[in-house]
């Protein structure tokens, strides 16, 4: 087993004089006080920290509990007036016109308006709110209708606080530059809130008033103008507003007869967020404000929404805190509080603390840090000098050895040392007569935990690996069971290099000994770890190969233990393999082609090939996919669908999807400076590639290097690409969009959230799977693959179809609007020479081609990664 860095250090160093001796005495005392300093400054930065948030969850708290109050007495006037007798027996008929007046007519008594026009004014005391309607079922402001009552008198009694010139008046000819009441959106979701409550809330609940719905509308422009008293000066959003509404039921029947709305502008809600009287617009408003000192406030970080109705009120001044509700800014503290009552359940009140508030905090600490080490290393900097010169070049002579034999990051054995490991292990075990087993261990999912935590992440994750089989291996019952072989030495754990592990464990005879190591050495990765802040689950699999049964040399024994492991891969997560004797052409295939990867590479033995995607309106194939392709100089043609899957487990798939990116491009300016048609080309790239993050930068400067326009290229990905990192991937995508380059979403229709990412995605082409075009041969099939060509037309995106083969599909898909498409039926993948031909003869028939390619039979193979579609 490996000891310490310190150890090892020590083991190599003479007996400290008795200036070393100082030396380390002060260096202890140092990082003794440094200890301290760094407990007490984080122990009161930790307190600081806490303070911040719970700060922040009361004041939310409290808020939330301060508009819920607000909100719950909107809704109960409201309902009070719908529960009123006289507005329950009413004659249910709202009025032809606005000239009638249903109280001197008669239809409503002036005492029971009066108690209508009390309860409107409580509600403009609790909400400021704009206009109160009583409106009766069946209305038609098509037909010039207006609602049965209406109560606005707050609204005219402000605008002749905020526009004393006007006369009182809210008419047009009281002012040229004075816009009209619009009440037409108004009146439209009123209809919709008549027709919802007549579905859904037919009759009086049988505990009413308790139990009574309420519906709010979306944001729209009300009939309230008074903050918005210029056409020329004014703003639509201060016209902006929501109606809450409740149902009115029959006195008599208790069945659904109309509905009570209260009009509230958003800025009146923002007003209430801030604490504020209320927003100031008018010149009035700003000139009282700017007395009361409430322009030079800070912005406040509430946001106000409203799940099912697409309202969103927050601070103006504080634009941020939108791009924060949407998801794209994600620091700091966001503290998310629902509200409570009848009708606040459906809002949800969203403070954010942003992260230099944070930031504050850690700077003092640091800057705390800073002062009192300085202080305290000073006073024991002559001691630490003095004896630091002693020892320096043999600690550097110790430290250069480590570094020889031993891995950096762990402390276990590197390569080097293991090579001499095995070989003296095997010499004993040969002279001795004793069996030997050799472990290779493999994690399953470390290139995940890499690409989604980060590289720092699977650093801790690998030194948590090597500590767990180190303690696994130092127990008294990890390598002897009863009927075992006895133990000559100590096991022995090293670190090979990336995510590999080799044990080399003497005395262990036979597969049984060997399976039930592998088995609890795999049992210490059950437990999830606990690495900076995240919990893991680290998986494994392991191959054994034993001594002398499998190999008499320590190259044999790794040699079949490497099989095994590859074996244990192939079979399962998480899985164990002692080697057998049989041979296995799969996993020897899969590990030969993964250590030809590199030198595939090198030799240039990948090629690419295209397939010409044809435009039928243009009658003419307009632009290619790129298609990798890998002649191995054993195997023959690999298959995609083998070879893809390997380069991206070995990463090796980022520099040959950038070498795959310059040769279509240069093909490409080849292809234009030959007069070829061929107007863009279209690359396949993998997730391992997007979650690179320089993978934009370097697909850009490739690009660069060729000549050819940003705009011919086309960075093409599929829907299972998008869903396994969507944040980076959208991420990447919208880097190469904004610098020219036009991207597809390949596979369309087959994944599982295709519609609520395509809106945010940055795509300018959507690609088709053959799959539906399959589906197309019944009614519904091809209602779907209709349907999304339209989709694509809609959202102003180019559509192509892949996996045409016959001409009656052509044809379905030319009837249904489909101009671009790719497959079988027009040409398969070929090199780029024969490419060029299939695309000059597809021009020269206009399209009419009919007979397809010798020796190609119907179907494509598909790699669920794009690079082997055909």
């Amino acid at each position: 087993m490996t000891s310490t860095w310190l150890q090892k250090i020590r083991r190599g160093t003479r007996r400290p004089s008795a200036s070393v001796g100082v030396v380390l005495v002060a260096t202890l005392l140092l990082l003794i006080v440094e200890s301290l300093i760094v407990s007490d400054i984080n122990r009161d930065r930790y307190r600081a920290l806490e303070s911040l948030e719970a700060d922040a969850r009361r004041s939310t708290e409290a808020k939330s509990r301060e508009l819920s109050q607000v909100l719950t007495d909107l809704y109960t006037t409201t309902r009070t007036i719908a529960m009123l007798p006289a507005v329950r027996r009413a004659a249910a008929e709202n009025r032809a016109s606005a000239a009638e007046n249903t109280v001197e007519e008669g239809r409503f008594a002036a005492s029971d308006a009066e108690t209508v026009t009390q309860l409107y004014l409580h509600l403009a005391d609790v909400m400021s709110v704009s206009e109160v309607y009583i409106v009766y079922d069946d209305f038609h402001p098509e037909r010039g209708e207006v609602p049965f009552l209406m109560f606005d008198s707050v609204i005219a009694e402000r605008f002749r606080r905020q526009a004393p010139g006007a006369q009182g008046s809210m008419r047009k000819d009281a002012s040229p530059d004075l816009p009209e009441e619009v009440e037409a959106q108004e009146y439209a979701q009123i209809v919709d809130q008549l027709n919802r409550f007549r579905r859904e809330n037919p009759t009086l609940p049988p505990m009413a008033p308790h139990g009574v719905a309420s519906l709010l509308s979306q944001p729209v422009i009300t009939c309230d103008n008074s903050q918005y008293l210029s056409t020329t000066n004014g703003h639509q959003t201060d016209r902006s507003g929501v109606l809450l509404s409740v149902p009115i039921y029959d006195e008599t029947t208790g069945a659904f007869k109309g509905l009570v709305t209260t009009v509230v502008r958003l800025n009146v809600l923002e007003a209430r967020l801030l604490d504020w009287p209320n927003i100031p617009v008018t010149q009035p408003e700003l000139a009282e404000a700017e007395a009361a000192g409430r322009d030079k406030t800070t912005p406040v970080d509430y946001v106000l929404t409203h799940k099912d109705s697409a309202v969103v009120v927050a601070d103006r001044r504080n634009a941020g805190l939108r791009d924060i509700l949407a998801g794209s800014k994600t620091a700091g503290l966001t503290v998310r509080h629902p509200l409570e009552g009848p009708a606040s359940s459906s809002w949800v009140l969203t403070r954010h603390v942003p992260q230099a508030a944070f930031d504050a905090i850690h700077d003092a600490a640091r800057h705390d840090l800073v002062v009192r080490s300085v202080l305290a290393a000073g006073i024991l900097a002559a001691l630490a000098t003095f004896g630091r010169v002693l020892i320096s070049q043999r600690r550097k002579t110790a430290l250069l050895q480590e570094l020889a034999d031993y891995d950096e990051l762990t402390g276990l054995p590197n390569r080097r040392q293991l090579d001499r490991t095995m070989e003296a292990a095997v010499r004993a075990a040969t002279a001795e007569g004793d069996p030997l087993m050799l472990v290779m261990v493999d994690l399953d999912n470390f290139k995940t935990i890499n690409d989604v935590h980060g590289h720092h992440v699977g650093d801790l994750v690998l030194i948590e690996v090597a500590r767990r089989f180190q303690k696994q291996l130092r127990s008294s019952d990890t390598v002897t069971e009863p009927g075992d072989a006895a133990l000559g030495t100590s096991p022995s754990i090293g670190r090979l290099g990336g995510d590999e592990f080799l044990i080399v464990l003497p005395g262990v005879a036979n597969d049984r000994a060997a399976s039930s190591i592998m088995e609890r050495l795999l049992s210490t990765l059950a437990v999830p770890m606990l690495l900076d802040g995240r919990t893991i689950q680290a998986q494994a699999s392991m191959g054994a190969a034993l001594f002398p049964e499998h190999g008499e040399t320590s190259a044999q024994l790794l040699r079949c233990a490497d099989q095994a492991m590859y074996e244990a891969k192939r079979a399962d997560d998480s899985a164990v393999v002692v080697f057998q004797r049989r041979v296995n052409p799969q996993a020897t295939r899969r590990i030969r082609l993964t250590r030809d990867l590199r030198e595939a590479l090198v030799q240039e033995q990948f090629e690419v090939h295209y397939q010409p995607i044809f435009n039928v309106l243009q009658e003419r194939a307009d632009s290619v996919e790129a298609l990798l392709r890998w002649r191995h100089p054993e195997f023959g043609i690999v298959s995609p669908a083998e070879f893809v899957p390997l380069l991206e487990s070995t990463g090796m798939i980022v520099p040959v999807g950038l070498w795959v990116l310059r040769k279509a491009s240069e093909q490409l300016v080849s292809w234009r400076s030959n007069g070829t048609t061929v107007e863009s080309v279209a690359v396949n790239v993998s997730v391992v590639q997007l979650s690179q993050s320089n993978f934009s930068r370097d697909a850009l400067a490739v690009v660069e290097r060729t000549g050819i326009e940003r705009t011919r290229v086309t960075i093409e990905v599929t829907e299972s690409v998008l869903m396994e990192n969507p944040e980076r991937s959208i991420g990447q995508l919208c880097e190469l969009r904004a610098a020219g380059l036009h991207v597809s979403i390949d596979d369309f229709g087959t994944g599982y959230s295709s519609l609520s990412y395509l809106r945010r995605l940055p795509v300018n082409t959507m690609k088709i799977d053959r799959s539906l075009l399959v589906d197309a041969i019944n009614p519904e099939g091809r209602t779907i693959l209709a349907a999304m060509v339209k989709l694509s037309a809609e959202l102003g995106l180019d559509c192509v179809v892949e996996g045409v083969e016959t001409l009656e599909q052509c044809h379905l898909l030319r009837d249904i609007g489909c101009a671009r498409m790719q497959g079988y039926l027009f040409a398969r993948p070929l090199p780029a020479d024969e490419a060029d031909a299939a695309v000059r003869r597809i021009n020269l028939q206009h399209g009419q081609a009919h007979v397809r390619p010798p020796g190609i039979q119907p179907g494509i193979t598909h790699h669920p990664h794009g690079w082997a579609a055909a």
